[in-house]
């Protein structure tokens, strides 16, 4: 068990939050796990960590509101007020990137960035001698977050680079058509690991797209 005191919020878009947390200690996690807040009168949720720095942990969390169905518990944790303590248990999970030098592939949409994130960083920052590509899904450019950083890791960082789709609009800057678009098999034979993290239906396709194109090492988290 932990305390997690709420630092810095950001808005990404209109309800995407960036939430920093302080810990009481330094937490130690494998390239994607998640912290595990146990909050009252709603019980344990858990989500995934986009970076770790020191004693402090990075959430990117979409805010549901409670008529929407399920996950609106997302909505208590995005309105926490700035000193505001969580309790949560230690990182989890075995969602793990694995540690070699093939070139990998990783697909998210929306908040399903924030392990692909993760695991990219500590690629990048073990200095993995692979070709990695990041393919971002979101239904409008109004939805696009973290674009900038991504950019930035691109120019350190020849051996990286990512794709943008949106599926609900046409602009200048990009494209309307969707993450399966890409998923040729042309396209895919540069890579030899898959990572994906997305809704269920979703990653069922994907999977499929990838498996007829005569793909393994396919890694996926459902959410």
């Amino acid at each position: 068990m932990n305390k997690f005191k709420l630092i810095e919020k950001n808005n990404l878009t209109n309800d995407v939050y960036e939430l920093v947390f302080e810990t009481e200690k330094k937490l130690e996690m494998k390239p994607w796990q998640f912290i595990t807040f146990i909050l009252e009168n709603i019980w344990w949720r858990a989500y995934s960590i986009l970076d770790i720095i020191d004693n402090k942990i990075v959430l990117i969390i979409k805010k549901r509101e409670l008529e929407n169905g399920w996950r609106w518990w997302s909505k208590y944790i995005c309105e926490r007020k700035i000193w505001d303590i969580l309790n949560g248990v230690w990182p989890a999970g075995h969602f793990f990137l694995k540690e070699n030098k093939l070139n990998k592939l990783f697909i998210w949409t929306g908040t399903g960035f924030v392990p692909l994130y993760n695991q990219i960083l500590w690629n990048i920052n073990n200095k993995i001698e692979n070709k990695i590509k990041l393919i971002f899904w979101v239904r409008e450019e109004k939805d696009l977050f973290y674009i900038e950083k991504l950019e930035n890791i691109k120019k350190e960082n020849p051996n990286f680079d990512f794709e943008i789709y949106l599926s609900k609009q046409e602009t200048k800057e990009f494209k309307k058509w969707y993450v399966t678009d890409f998923l040729t098999k042309q396209n895919l034979e540069d890579y030899e690991e898959f990572y994906i993290c997305w809704a269920p239906a979703m990653i069922d396709s994907t999977n499929e797209l990838l498996e007829k194109n005569w793909k393994e090492n396919i890694y996926f988290e459902k959410y």
